[in-house]
């Protein structure tokens, strides 16, 4: 079957393409009872692959669940979600249904109509709903729990003075989920923004500490070479192999995203079912480069709360050189712009904020020791944004 280009959703069944090496290893881990953080930058198709790892435990007879938080506002939204994806799946003790017991009243009202209702300003309500939700969890059967954007919901709680300490009381209560005795529940945590640069900003580590760092990065230079052509093969556009590097080499970091991304552009240029040459393809990231395709890369920096001005600050300076800036300079001029007297204090906030702009893939650190952006692509478009 042909492969259909989709930009931007998940992708699954015949369209996921390749991951073969990261399935395999993801599969050994949840085979031995870990659970893990899909540790990764932005786009590099971490929801396609963790919907993928639950197409495969279905068919191994696993009871699986995928909560997409995104769009998730509030507590009760978040409630009604994980509720009723859970008794959608199965995922309650078989007895608890039948109890006629709290956690069946609650379930009674999603089922009814209009948003269901909880007095949180009671601390011992919320932590009596939330133990009770714990106990009528079955962990007696093999289950892939995948918790999407869970980051990105808890950095709209923590943005609310009135939702304090909220994200911490969240993920220790996704903990001790995760230490039930003998459970055979797996857990996959993954989002757009990273749990960990989210955790250790707030010194909340211990919270996600027993779960696994999974890395995973661009496709190899195989797969990257495969999904061009699978997508030429299916738009029945003909593609030379010289034109395949040289659309690989202008992208240098083969994501699926940005290859999909640069395809559909391809696709829609006029010259393009007379095949593909050089020119169409420079035309494409051109195009591409003045769009505003790439512009969530701008938007989720936002989530970056204190550090976001410094981050869009070494952003816009290393979008101008191609080669990228050293250390020192960025430190510099990034000190210039705080007027901060104290060296370590700006030294901290630095190198908190190349952590987190290097680990979501905006920059990488080059052989010589420079910084530069991980994506000509993002770089251009960076720069044509907000330099020139």
């Amino acid at each position: 079957m042909a492969i259909t280009n989709k930009v931007g959703p998940p992708v699954t069944g015949d369209d996921f393409y390749g991951r073969e090496a990261e399935l395999t290893r993801a599969h050994d881990y949840l085979t031995s009872y870990h659970s893990l953080v899909l540790s990764a930058p932005r786009r590099i198709g971490k929801s396609s692959f963790a919907k993928r790892l639950i197409e495969d435990k279905i068919n191994e007879g696993w009871k699986c669940v995928y909560i997409d938080l995104e769009g998730v506002r509030t507590r009760d939204e978040f409630l009604q979600i994980l509720i009723s994806t859970f008794d959608k799946a199965g995922i309650w003790v078989e007895a608890m249904h039948a109890t006629g017991g709290f956690i069946s009243k609650i379930l009674e009202s999603i089922k009814g109509i209009g948003p269901l209702k909880i007095d949180y300003n009671q601390s011992e309500n919320t932590e009596n709903l939330y133990a009770s939700l714990a106990e009528v969890i079955d962990h007696s059967k093999d289950a892939l729990i995948v918790i999407d954007e869970l980051t990105l919901f808890l950095s709209i709680l923590d943005r609310n003075p009135q939702n304090h300490n909220e994200a911490e009381f969240f993920l220790n209560w996704f903990r001790s989920l995760r230490q039930v005795s003998n459970s055979k529940i797996r857990w996959i945590f993954c989002g757009s923004v990273g749990l960990h640069n989210f955790t250790q900003m707030r010194n909340l580590s211990m919270t996600i500490n027993d779960l696994l760092s999974f890395d995973f990065d661009a496709l190899s230079d195989e797969e990257a070479q495969g999904l061009v052509k699978a997508l030429a093969e299916s738009e029945n556009i003909a593609i030379s192999q010289e034109l395949v590097d040289y659309l690989l080499d202008r992208i240098e970091w083969p994501i699926p995203y940005f290859i999909q991304l640069l395809f559909t552009n391809i696709k829609n240029h006029p010259g393009s079912r007379s095949g593909i040459n050089h020119q169409i393809i420079d035309d494409a990231i051109t195009k591409l480069s003045q769009g505003d395709d790439l512009r969530t890369w701008s938007e989720r920096l936002a989530e970056y709360n204190g550090y976001e001005k410094g981050a869009r600050l070494i952003l816009r300076r290393l979008s101008e050189p191609e080669d990228g800036l050293s250390r020192e300079q960025l430190f510099a001029i990034y000190s210039a712009s705080t007027n901060n007297p104290d060296p370590d204090e700006n030294e901290e906030a630095f190198s908190q904020i190349l952590n987190m702009i290097e680990h979501d893939g905006y920059i990488m650190r080059t052989s010589n020791g420079k910084r530069r952006f991980r994506s000509p692509l993002l770089r251009i478009w960076w720069y044509y944004k907000f330099v020139e």
